[in-house]
């Protein structure tokens, strides 16, 4: 993020949200999700300045873990092993993508099955 769009602030290299509702929305997920902002704008949802976000472990009650985001946010959630990331996954809707980094293949085809 940094190197390639000069940490969100080049607004030229970047797309829009669709329009305001949706700009809106997505700004009041970043608001009260309970995790760390690694990338992007905390504070998003006061001053409306989305920029591509990165959350790591927001609360699972939170608005941004049970509603579909579709937009410049990214929320990471960390396990200790890859049993508890697929029993985290099983406990609810199938989700639209999961994306596993790791070099266990037997870890690899698990995340597949899910």
């Amino acid at each position: 993020m940094e190197k390639m769009y000069k940490g969100g602030k080049d607004k030229e290299s970047l797309g829009n949200v669709i329009n305001d509702f949706h700009k809106n929305r997505l700004c009041a997920l970043l608001a009260d999700h309970g995790g760390t902002v690694l990338i992007g704008n905390a504070n998003a949802h006061e001053d409306k300045n989305l920029t591509p976000t990165v959350i790591l472990n927001p609360l699972e009650t939170s608005p941004m873990m049970k509603e579909e985001i579709f937009g410049p946010i990214l929320p990471i959630i960390t396990y200790n092993t890859i049993e508890d990331a697929i029993k985290f996954i099983n406990a609810r809707d199938k989700p639209l993508s999961v994306y596993y980094f790791g070099s266990n293949s037997d870890s690899n085809q698990n995340m597949i099955k899910v």
